[in-house]
């Protein structure tokens, strides 16, 4: 890779973003599975019982897009959708047995990603990288 040093910041952080889209999809493509259904299905693995409209603002997705990668995450049988007991309204999503199976490639995968893109980084460069993204990404969606 060509040295950045010169890059203005939005230039940086498009081109990490990129990068990190591309080879996080390639991690997923070793499990079988698009990064973002990846995305959902360890959503719902961290918080069983999820509706739809509680995924899709965890993510900052539109509830289509939601919709439409529970569809296939269903048809892959690695989660179920049931109505809400106490309120027919609501659906929640429930993870399978085969989708924790999954979510355990998945975590797996992108645990050997982290080593890959933390390397070199100490543990207090990581918390002050972690606070600084979560601070960009609190800005950026308008909740900072």
């Amino acid at each position: 890779m060509t040295e950045r040093h010169n890059l203005d910041d939005w230039q940086l952080l498009a081109h990490v973003s990129q990068v990190f889209r591309t080879i996080s999809d390639a991690f997923t493509e070793q499990v079988d599975i698009p990064r973002g259904q990846a995305n959902v299905l360890c959503t719902v693995a961290k918080r069983d019982g999820l509706t739809q409209s509680e995924i899709a603002e965890e993510l900052s997705v539109q509830g289509a897009t939601v919709t439409h990668m529970l569809q296939r995450l269903e048809e892959a049988g690695l989660v179920v959708r049931r109505r809400d007991a106490d309120d027919n309204r609501l659906v929640r999503v429930y993870i399978t047995d085969t989708g924790l199976e999954k979510e355990q490639s998945i975590n797996a995968q992108f645990g050997a990603l982290q080593e890959l893109i933390f390397k070199g980084l100490s543990e207090d460069e990581r918390v002050v990288l972690r606070r600084l993204l979560q601070r960009i990404s609190a800005n950026i969606t308008g909740n900072g």
